[in-house]
Parts: C-alpha cells; structure tokens; sequence
C-alpha cells in the first residue's frame, strides 16, 4: 500500500461511506494496522478490539475520554448524551457488554468511537447484519459519519447492496 497518511488522507477525504474490496485478508489486516496507528481520529469496530469484561458500558466508553482527554466518567456521558438518546442506549449504559445483544453491543461500539471523536469508522470483514445495524445506527445520529467496509473480493456481492461506492485495496499495494 502506499504510504498510510496519504492511502488514508485520500479515503477521509471522500467523506462517505465507502466499500473497501480486498484480495487477501492481510491486506484488511495491514488496512486496520495502518488506521489504528494513525492520527486521522478513525475508529475501528471489530471483535479484535473487545471491552474490557470487568467493566460496564459507559466506562469502557469512556476510557479513552479519562485517558486522552482527562474527563470524569459522569462528564463523558453528558457529552455523549444526545448520542445516547439517539442510539436508544440510555439502559444499556451500565451492564457489562458481554450480556448485551449483538445490535447493542455494537452500537455501544459506535458510541466508543464517537466519544473518540472518530468521524470515520473502518468495519474490518463484518457480518451483513452488522453493516445494517450500524448503518441504521449512523442514519439515525445526522451526523457525518462515516463507515468504511472491508472486505474480500469473493463476498463483495454481499455488500454491494449497501450502494457504497467501491474502492479496491489491491490496486493500492
């Protein structure tokens, strides 16, 4: 791939939802590396990057807000309240995550990347349903977010219904 901040800084500044079609899995591997490592504020939702088991929602949430930003857990959801509201998620907010449904625990995921500031947010191989979940879930926030899919080649047609426009990683390796 190219170098990561112009690959990524061309991607961002397409400000949409773009479909992002691979050969190989590593080449998603290397795409997901290069994102986490870089300053563009985009947010990765993957199983890869599981919460933390010994805490609630609202606090694995919040951990990059008290970390980066030293906020206080009840000054973290103040911020994120609209958000919260809109995401349906104000009764989730203090279980633990593993007993969460999958649609909840990945807008809990969403969530996380929104108190991270992340305006861009890279789903590496997800399910379809997740897609729709979380494309449901931005729709509903009117905001400028925005979810790049990654997949293989041979699953595009899975995703192609999404209507996101396409951009093949293979070209760019």
């Amino acid at each position: 791939m190219s170098s990561p901040p112009l690959f990524i800084s061309s991607l961002t500044a397409q400000r949409r939802h773009l479909l992002l079609v691979a050969e190989q899995e590593a080449t998603i591997s290397r795409l997901t590396s290069m994102v986490v490592q870089s300053d563009f504020h985009i947010g990765v939702i993957s199983d890869e990057f599981p919460f933390l088991a010994n805490l609630s929602a609202l606090e694995n949430i919040a951990l990059g807000c008290m970390y980066h930003k030293a906020l206080h857990l009840p000054a973290c959801r103040h911020k994120l309240q609209d958000v919260v509201t809109a995401l349906n998620l104000d009764n989730a907010l203090e279980q633990r995550t593993q007993f969460l449904s999958r649609p909840l625990q990945l807008k809990v995921h969403l969530l996380r990347c929104i108190a991270n500031e992340s305006s861009f947010i890279l789903l590496p191989l997800p399910s379809r349903s997740d897609c729709d979940i979380l494309h449901r879930a931005v729709e509903s926030l009117k905001r400028n977010i925005f979810l790049w899919v990654a997949c293989l080649s041979n699953d595009q047609d899975v995703y192609t219904s999404l209507e996101y426009p396409i951009i093949d990683l293979n070209t760019l390796q």
